[in-house]
């Protein structure tokens, strides 16, 4: 390596310039990744709280958004989508006791380090659970 760097025909200089590059382009994905897998953790305990509370209350009313509400304060901004197989009261969005609710929580971001470009990408989890309460 020392003797390609001290070659005189700048061939050396251009494989260290070259292997610098393809270096911080490697540390800038491996960057990138690592924050995407953080960001999904994270998103799979929200999702995880927010079915806890939405199975635990037997549906998806004020409770829930209180809930919803909480989680955005303590971690980021998400997106929230949620529902039922089939609704006790689809007024008051209750679920029967057993019955399938499932969850979706998802946040929009973007690939960085690329300089100008911005490259979307979303990140999106899904939890299910059973309702735990029984309507009358």
């Amino acid at each position: 390596m020392l003797k390609n760097i001290l070659n005189k025909k700048a061939e050396g200089y251009i494989d260290v310039c070259v292997g610098v590059v393809v270096f911080v382009m490697v540390l800038v994905i491996s960057i990138n990744i690592f924050s995407f897998i953080t960001l999904k953790v994270e998103m799979d305990q929200i999702a995880e709280e927010l079915i806890e509370a939405s199975t635990y209350y037997g549906g998806f009313d004020t409770r829930f958004d209180i809930c919803c509400e909480d989680m955005q304060d303590d971690y980021f901004d998400f997106d929230v989508s949620y529902g039922a197989d089939s609704y006790f009261n689809a007024t008051y969005e209750r679920v029967q006791l057993g019955e399938r609710m499932w969850v979706t929580v998802s946040k929009q971001t973007y690939v960085k380090g690329l300089g100008i470009f911005k490259i979307p990408v979303t990140v999106s989890v899904t939890r299910s659970g059973l309702s735990e309460k029984y309507w009358k």
